[in-house]
């Protein structure tokens, strides 16, 4: 179903994260079927489903360091995001895989900055994935370390952690759901806007 515009119930969510760390199934995760490729995603897309009485639109994107797309081409995409998300995302929602998290040395937050400026920080949620893999010791000590402060802090220390995508059931997507409200309460229901954005659209029109 179609997200209704100006519907107090609307949800838009852009997915952000590395290459390969698992947007696109947390996407289908969230709307309850296969919409997103898993594959490396190279152009925002936009799928849209009722979920939870709400109408959700999920904007997933290229992942950051994409080999496959220049500097250029990947803030193209990004501005792309915005345009589908129109007037623009409730919620940034930074896709983690704990996976690997520990050795990846490449800045994440950076970014986030360069693409979308610091403002996008306050619209920023991070979700942790894998959580099933590594043990509770392991998550207390993880998640106080200094690595993961860096990430989090930023967004005001807004987290969720989540199981693998075929780990997940309707319970977790709900409680998801809620911890995103939770950060949209935060933000008085505003979407993100940035002057940069508009800068860049205006700049991408004329090059068109």
């Amino acid at each position: 179903m179609n997200c209704l515009s100006g519907d107090a119930h609307d949800l838009k969510i852009v997915l952000l994260g590395v290459s390969g760390a698992g947007k696109s199934s947390i996407g289908n995760a969230i709307l309850g079927r296969e919409v997103f490729k898993k594959s490396r995603t190279r152009e925002s897309e936009i799928q849209r489903r009722r979920v939870e009485d709400r109408n959700i639109s999920i904007i997933d994107t290229p992942g950051f360091f994409n080999t496959q797309l220049t500097d250029e081409e990947m803030k193209k995409q990004m501005m792309k995001s915005l345009d589908l998300s129109d007037p623009g995302p409730h919620v940034f929602l930074l896709i983690i895989n704990l996976g690997n998290f520990k050795e990846d040395k490449r800045n994440i937050v950076e970014q986030i900055q360069e693409n979308f400026g610091a403002q996008a920080f306050k619209f920023t949620m991070v979700l942790f994935t894998g959580r099933e893999k590594i043990s509770n010791r392991e998550w207390m000590v993880l998640i106080h370390s200094r690595k993961c402060l860096d990430l989090v802090n930023p967004c005001r220390d807004k987290y969720y952690e989540i199981n693998r995508t075929n780990k997940i059931n309707q319970t977790h997507i709900r409680e998801l759901l809620q911890k995103i409200d939770e950060t949209i309460k935060q933000n008085n229901h505003q979407h993100y806007n940035n002057g940069v954005y508009s800068v860049s659209q205006t700049k991408i029109r004329k090059e068109k």
